[in-house]
């Protein structure tokens, strides 16, 4: 897998998943449902159902910078490229 850059960190965010959302915001902030799906293919439908966000693919090992970033989503596969660990902001 290539290697991608990082999205610029917004600062000030101190929350993860749905920790993140407002009180009536439809836009979806965690996706268990991604969970054994295709990695770019998570990654678009991160991407698509919340625009404010990236979706990150890592390798294997899932090793990832540790700060909190409320516009990165991380993508964590398993061997054969599937989603491993449910995809949260943050």
């Amino acid at each position: 897998m290539v290697a991608l850059k990082y999205p610029p960190c917004q600062l000030g965010c101190d929350c993860v998943g749905n920790a993140c959302k407002l009180p009536g915001d439809p836009t979806p902030y965690e996706w268990p449902e991604l969970t054994g799906v295709e990695i770019m293919k998570a990654k678009v439908t991160v991407e698509t159902t919340n625009p404010n966000v990236t979706g990150v693919p890592l390798d294997s090992k899932c090793i990832r910078i540790e700060n909190i970033c409320c516009n990165r989503v991380w993508l964590c596969p398993d061997e054969k490229g599937r989603i491993k660990e449910k995809p949260v902001v943050g």
